[in-house]
């Protein structure tokens, strides 16, 4: 017989287990989750007596000051899919939590029909595209220093503004030391940080400073990378590079489900744990 419940420390071996087996990842960037983010009330499990078969992760957050869980490593063993116990443990662990709203990022479209068919509704975020020498043009050097700023999370309230998913300074810290782990390269100085990688197209996957110092975070970026070509994911409320971009499209990105009758019109979902 499944029974679901909150995972326990004792859970861990198993935990990570279940973790390999279903996502390839680093194994220093699972054990940096283990070690900086989880806890038995943020984690959830299903077992069959004493097996761990189904594990989903609530992360603490909230939107517009309203509480939220953003829902992370959604995992089954192989043996038990297909039987309905994750959309029973979604159930469980939704209705045993206080929030008011659950965010997730499916990794692929046919998770996106499954939350679909959970009740959560799909989310959008902004895309502005750009070319190297549009960006070369918008570029201004600064006087470097030394200086790093700890309170990434007052910055980032203050850029984003309203509507995001909210995160405080240990949990951006270690959202930017697992991407590191990843090979995402990272800016961060006295004004702000920014994510992005270094292929064919550069991806900035979250670049959070004031619209004034935009220009400095790009000379950095411009620095660092060796793309001709720059995608930013955005919130509605960095108008900067918005509005200088001929190419801004909304895509699709993460999902929501309303547990109360709190709503609002969009959600900026970057976690930067996609």
């Amino acid at each position: 017989m499944i029974e679901y419940s909150n995972a326990t420390d004792s859970d861990i071996n198993s935990l990570k287990e279940l973790w390999f087996e279903n996502f390839e990842d680093n194994p220093d960037s699972v054990d940096l989750f283990f070690d900086r983010v989880f806890s038995p009330d943020i984690s959830y499990v299903a077992k069959d007596g004493d097996t761990v078969v189904s594990m989903l992760y609530l992360i603490n957050t909230m939107v517009n000051g309203h509480k939220a869980g953003y829902l992370y490593a959604a995992a089954t063993k192989k043996s038990y899919q297909g039987n309905g116990i994750m959309p029973n443990l979604v159930d469980y662990a939704l209705n045993n939590s206080d929030i008011e709203l659950c965010v997730t990022l499916p990794a692929t479209a046919s998770l996106y029909d499954f939350y679909g068919r959970l009740g959560f509704s799909k989310i959008t975020q902004k895309s502005a595209s750009f070319k190297r020498d549009s960006l070369e043009k918008l570029a201004k050097k600064y006087p470097k220093d030394e200086i790093v700023v700890s309170n990434y999370c007052g910055i980032r309230n203050r850029v984003l503004k309203n509507n995001f998913l909210f995160w405080n300074n240990q949990q951006i810290n270690y959202a930017l030391d697992y991407n590191s782990l990843y090979g995402v390269k990272i800016i961060k100085n006295n004004f702000g940080y920014a994510l992005f990688d270094d292929g064919e197209v550069c991806n900035v996957y979250e670049i959070i400073c004031d619209d004034r110092n935009i220009p400095y975070m790009l000379d950095d970026i411009l620095s660092t990378s060796n793309a001709d070509n720059f995608t930013f994911r955005l919130s509605d409320s960095q108008q900067f590079l918005i509005t200088q971009s001929d190419n801004v499209e909304e895509d699709k990105y993460g999902m929501v489900r309303y547990l109360t009758e709190y709503k609002t019109d969009n959600i900026y979902a970057n976690l930067l744990l996609d």
